[in-house]
């Protein structure tokens, strides 16, 4: 791959840990001579003489790459600020689980060195577009990295929501909600849900109920070649509609969701090649046997 001549760093909580690895940076970058520039967001947790953008919009152009350091949700806000370009992102872990931040701490200044160098590939996930329509009108239009997903706000009852693949009406769904994901988000609020793991490279469609009424109502996987739409039946619904749980809106009754893959992708940073299994045994303590998980 080419090397990357500028890095551009975010994060998006205030902790000493957080200072401490973008100081790291700083110093690393001055030793490299490599360019760096910090979101604005990050201002208060840097020395005076940190390469501050003054916009959002500033740090994006000048930065060839984006560096992530926090836990998954952070890397799913980048994703998000840089509006699906396939500008790289590389994310480094100070979260929990962490499947799409990939790098440790403690390995951070060479991995840096060596996407500088061009030392690594880049790995393209798709993302879903999801239209919504209030009756002739489109009222909106979210991307996400890994899902879509219906769920009540306030209200403790069952949701009516009726579902199509293509012209292929599927069912309704009475439950809490429902989630659309990518296999790339498989391993995230679909999981939590009971929904399956698809290998990322996979195109399709996971259909994950929300504390479905049935318990017959199971999570379906469908191939990506057609929509899937989503329309809302309940009068007072209360429901929300968000997009990797970053943006939301409310939903009303009547409303349909249009949801496919439109064409957008992220394109993720990796240094080496790696098997997706040994990363859920890494992450997931997958082949553990219950004296070893105590220890």
């Amino acid at each position: 791959m080419k090397s990357i001549a500028s890095f551009g760093i975010v994060a998006y909580k205030d902790s000493q840990l957080i200072s401490d690895v973008l100081d790291r940076i700083l110093t690393w970058s001055h030793k490299q001579h490599v360019e760096i520039y910090f979101h604005p967001f990050v201002k208060d947790l840097l020395h005076s003489d940190a390469p501050v953008c003054l916009s959002e919009c500033e740090f994006l152009n000048k930065s060839e790459a984006i560096v992530s350091v926090g836990g998954d949700g952070t890397f799913l806000s980048v994703a998000h600020m840089c509006r699906f370009t396939e500008k790289p992102i590389i994310g480094v872990n100070l979260g929990g689980l962490g499947f799409l931040t990939d790098v440790r701490p403690e390995e951070l200044e060479d991995t840096l060195l060596k996407i500088r160098n061009g030392n690594y590939k880049t790995i393209s996930r798709m993302v879903l577009e999801a239209s919504l329509f209030r009756g002739e009108e489109k009222i909106t239009i979210y991307h996400a990295l890994n899902d879509i997903f219906i769920n009540r706000i306030n209200t403790p009852k069952l949701t009516s929501i009726s579902a199509w693949y293509g012209g292929d009406f599927i069912t309704d769904f009475y439950a809490d909600g429902i989630i659309v994901a990518t296999p790339n988000g498989s391993t995230a609020y679909s999981l939590s849900a009971g929904g399956p793991i698809v290998e990322p490279n996979v195109r399709a469609f996971l259909l994950t109920p929300i504390c479905p009424h049935s318990l017959t109502e199971r999570p379906i996987i469908l191939p990506s070649d057609k929509h899937i739409r989503l329309v809302i039946n309940e009068k007072n619904p209360d429901l929300l509609m968000s997009a990797d749980g970053l943006e939301s809106i409310k939903l009303q009754c009547g409303d349909q969701i249009i949801i496919n893959y439109g064409g957008v992708r992220t394109n993720l940073i990796q240094l080496t090649e790696r098997s997706y299994f040994a990363l859920l045994r890494r992450k997931l303590d997958w082949g553990r046997g219950y004296k070893q998980r105590d220890t």
